[in-house]
């Protein structure tokens, strides 16, 4: 309540605020899902967005929410977990949102098709099917045919299928504008600003913005995806690395197909209002945002392989974006046992940032308010790094 009161009072005499129980660096889903979190837990909290200077993974994700389709080096059956414990909350996180903002983020639970064309693809995905179901996913695989029935539009060239039924999907960038209208008048939402630095002082954190402003917070959160570094003396840099990712948007008659369909060297999310994005490359290391034609064009090929009607759709809009990635693929998030009190990490969510938000920002919210480490996340702790 005196958070908000404060808020009203310096909007009125048109000044800013500097000092917040907490401050978030990163305004892409990772960042403001947590800081929806905390004011729910009455906290006064700030999000310091870089805005266009570093654009956020979720603009250009696709928004697959499919733990089905996402493995790591190293803790898989965590990762699996931790994923399938997300996307349970998805449903209800999704209309509370809608709800609290009046945006329609386009939340769709109707499944994921994987296709497999030939012999060798069809073994894998029986493999996978297997592991899945032994970790308590709910797969089965499908003929061409019987996978024609659910979506007609499929090549008859696809005949296996792994149908994860209750794997979804979402609007990456209606999303992100649900939480910025959500969050407003709640949470500081200081935007185009990029962190220099930050230095504790007395148990408080000074975080110095690149226009010269500062910041003031007990507890700081970095939530800086592909661009997280050295920000704090004494934290040891997060190892987190971009992977570029090139997709496109294409436009689609109503009704041509509604599920995400994965192939081999594609995917295929079909959006509300005519929209399908088709994705994506994965270079590591590239830290541009130029798109290469000869990529587009052989996503293209891949997906029509798929799905043939795709190659006769108009293209509207393409991207590049980068992929927060770590060592072993999996975030890192807690606090850091090697660094200063009150620094918590929420990074490196890689290809799954989407889908990851809710139970993140659940199990960070509680650790961060002094509730004690989340087992949830125990796998994913910031000092597993500390042979590296």
């Amino acid at each position: 309540m005196a958070g908000a009161i404060l808020r009203r009072f310096y909007k009125s005499i048109n000044l800013t605020r500097t000092g917040f129980d907490i401050a978030i660096v990163g305004g892409g889903i990772i960042g403001l899902t947590l800081a929806r979190a905390l004011r729910k837990e009455h906290a006064d909290v700030a999000v310091i967005d870089a805005g266009a200077q570093i654009p956020p993974a979720t603009n250009a994700a696709a928004g697959m929410l499919a733990p089905s389709f996402e493995g790591a080096i190293a803790c898989e059956d965590a990762l699996y977990a931790f994923g399938a414990r997300s996307l349970g909350m998805w449903q209800e996180f999704a209309a509370d949102l809608q709800d609290e903002s009046g945006f329609s983020i386009d939340y769709r639970a109707d499944g994921i098709l994987g296709v497999a064309f030939e012999e060798a693809q069809a073994r894998r995905l029986a493999m996978e099917a297997e592991a899945l179901n032994a970790r308590g996913g709910a797969v089965e695989l499908l003929s061409g045919n019987e996978a024609r029935r659910l979506e007609p539009a499929l090549s008859e060239k696809v005949a296996v299928t792994l149908h994860a039924k209750h794997d979804a999907q979402v609007d990456p960038r209606k999303t992100i504008l649900a939480l910025r209208a959500a969050l407003a008048g709640n949470v500081e939402q200081l935007s185009a600003h990029r962190v220099e630095c930050a230095v504790r002082n007395n148990s408080v954190y000074s975080i110095t913005l690149d226009n010269g402003d500062y910041v003031e917070a007990v507890r700081l959160v970095i939530a800086s995806g592909a661009a997280a570094g050295a920000l704090i003396k004494g934290l040891p840099p997060p190892p987190v690395y971009p992977v570029k990712g090139e997709a496109a948007a294409f436009a689609m008659p109503e009704g041509d197909f509604r599920r995400v369909v994965r192939a081999p060297g594609a995917y295929l999310c079909p959006k509300m209002g005519g929209r399908l994005v088709l994705g994506a490359t994965e270079r590591d290391g590239c830290s541009d945002y130029e798109v290469d034609d000869a990529a587009i064009a052989a996503m293209v090929a891949n997906g029509a392989a798929a799905v043939p009607a795709i190659a006769g759709y108009r293209e509207i809009e393409r991207w590049a974006g980068l992929r927060p990635a770590t060592p072993d693929g999996a975030p890192i998030l807690g606090h850091d046992c090697r660094g200063p009190d009150g620094v918590f990490l929420a990074l490196g969510h890689y290809r799954n940032g989407i889908l990851l938000a809710p139970a993140s920002a659940a199990a960070l919210a509680g650790e961060i308010l002094g509730h004690g480490p989340a087992a949830e996340i125990a796998a994913f702790r910031p000092e597993r790094f500390a042979q590296a």
